[in-house]
């Protein structure tokens, strides 16, 4: 009495078949493209804020040793950047005492600066010749 239906199972036409797979080689490249873009400005504000925390640690160094040598701060920063993945040496660091346009050691009361200079390389320099020059500065009082 009722009416008895027999669905067919939906099939792709090969046809079909052919074109998704064509579809997905075209943005395959475009897709792979944009996660490497993000993956390398991971790693670019990873180096910033690894070279930001290098200077600051020179920096602290400086004012908790004043009767160290420059080669020290600039030691403290190069281990400090080191330990987190960033190659730098004690050339990347540079240490002033900008208020009174002294050399190391400043002058109690006075301001240490150490600044850190990096150059980031990224990912996509094969397709794109890209290198970001990177400085972090940081300023502390000298007790």
């Amino acid at each position: 009495m009722g009416v008895r239906m027999i669905s067919k199972p939906y099939r792709i036409h090969k046809k079909a078949q052919g074109q998704s797979l064509l579809e997905f080689a075209l943005i395959l490249p475009l897709l792979v493209l944009v996660l490497v873009g993000v993956f390398d400005l991971g790693r670019a504000l990873f180096a910033l804020i690894t070279i930001n925390n290098s200077a600051r640690e020179g920096a602290r160094y400086g004012t908790l040793h004043t009767d160290e040598a420059v080669t020290a701060l600039q030691a403290a920063a190069v281990l400090e950047a080191q330990n987190s993945g960033i190659v730098i040496n004690n050339g990347n660091v540079t240490v002033t005492c900008p208020d009174d346009g002294a050399a190391w050691p400043c002058n109690r009361g006075t301001a240490v600066r150490v600044r850190v200079n990096y150059t980031f390389t990224s990912l996509l320099n094969m397709f794109i010749p890209t290198s970001i020059n990177m400085s972090r500065a940081v300023e502390m009082a000298v007790p």
